[in-house]
């Protein structure tokens, strides 16, 4: 009886100890770094609104032409790059809103990793997204080409991606775009700044288990010559939509 003693003894310590040790031993954190701000499958679909208006040079002045569009933005299928990375391939379509003919626009492709969510399109790659999602994020969207590259817009050739600097204007909180309210909403400005000659404004409003569901791009350049015959003191001051020579604005959110 007494080695029965012993052994049951010992068997309670170390069961004893065993169970300390499990108690002793947290599982980690589960870190949600925000891939579901990027969702990716075949099916998905947006349909949005976009407000569109572009700058063009006439004889004596600027026109400001406008449209309002239904845009529509479907994935079709998956495809993999040389390097054997997996990108999902989108097609874009839009018509005006008294227009039941929707035209073919672009083909572009997304494709998001541990680290980023990347957006190919008219053979720019743009950095969405950076994960984790943290307020002191900073980072180099067109990391992938040359941010002085021109493009043309109404026959201007203008640098649109000049001096960007994406960060995380606010990330996981509730938020309302348009008449839509979300639970879940991270914000991304690509830009915010103007000069003497320059006006850039870009943000882009992502929802949880949806993706992209605002856009705003304000691109204005001017040299000061249609307003104010060059005078630059006389330029400064005015309002953008007044000075402006050439440029765009673009408004887009998710109505389903």
């Amino acid at each position: 009886m007494k080695g029965a003693n012993i052994f049951f003894t010992g068997l309670l310590f170390l069961t004893t100890i065993f169970l300390l040790t499990c108690e002793g031993e947290t599982a980690e954190p589960r870190i949600d770094k925000g891939y579901d701000y990027f969702p990716l499958e075949v099916g998905m679909e947006w349909n949005y609104l976009m407000d569109s208006i572009v700058l063009r040079p006439q004889v004596g002045g600027i026109l400001f032409d406008s449209a309002r569009l239904d845009v529509r933005e479907t994935l079709v299928d998956t495809l993999r790059d040389l390097e054997g990375q997996l990108w999902y391939r989108g097609e874009r379509y839009d018509r005006r809103v008294d227009s039941s003919s929707w035209r073919f626009r672009q083909t572009f492709l997304l494709r998001r990793d541990d680290l980023r969510a990347y957006r190919q399109e008219d053979n720019l790659e743009f950095v969405k997204m950076v994960f984790p999602l943290r307020a002191d994020q900073n980072w180099d969207g067109h990391v992938a080409f040359d941010p002085f590259r021109e493009i043309e817009v109404a026959g201007q050739p203008i640098q649109i991606y000049v001096d960007w600097n994406y960060r995380y204007l606010s990330f996981e909180q509730p938020g309302t775009v348009m008449d839509k309210t979300y639970d879940l909403l991270t914000l991304v400005e690509g830009a915010d700044y103007e000069n003497l000659l320059n006006r850039r404004l870009a943000i882009e409003g992502y929802a949880k288990n949806i993706g992209l569901v605002y856009r705003e791009l304000e691109v204005f350049e001017t040299q000061c010559q249609l307003c104010c015959n060059g005078d630059t003191g006389a330029c400064l001051d005015l309002p953008w939509r007044e000075k402006a020579e050439g440029g765009f604005i673009i408004k887009q959110w998710l109505v389903q």
